[in-house]
């Protein structure tokens, strides 16, 4: 693999890994935010901007988990923090398969 692929993969790596964190943070403030409401407005979320973050939360998981396969193929090694997050990515895939 060329220096190129190489950098173009631990590129790509870094910005799934943000926009996933990103989308955690997302949906971790909304969660924060529903506790305490009455349960109406709890579901009227989740039917509406809550699986817009869900999905956005899975698109992101994927493409990090994707992103992490490419840069592994290219030989690179992810540091502790990045590998954290793609296992985080792999176990929210798994369960919300």
């Amino acid at each position: 693999m060329s220096p190129q692929d190489k950098t173009a993969a631990a590129a790509r790596l870094r910005r799934a890994l943000l926009a996933f964190q990103t989308a955690q943070n997302h949906l971790l403030g909304a969660e924060r935010r529903l506790k305490g409401l009455p349960r109406a407005e709890v579901d009227a979320f989740w039917n509406g901007l809550g699986r817009r973050l869900e999905g956005n939360m899975r698109a992101t998981a994927a493409e990090a988990v994707a992103a992490f396969g490419r840069f592994s193929a290219a030989g690179l090694v992810a540091d502790a923090a990045d590998r954290h997050l793609v296992t985080q990515a792999q176990r929210h895939l798994a369960e919300n398969a």
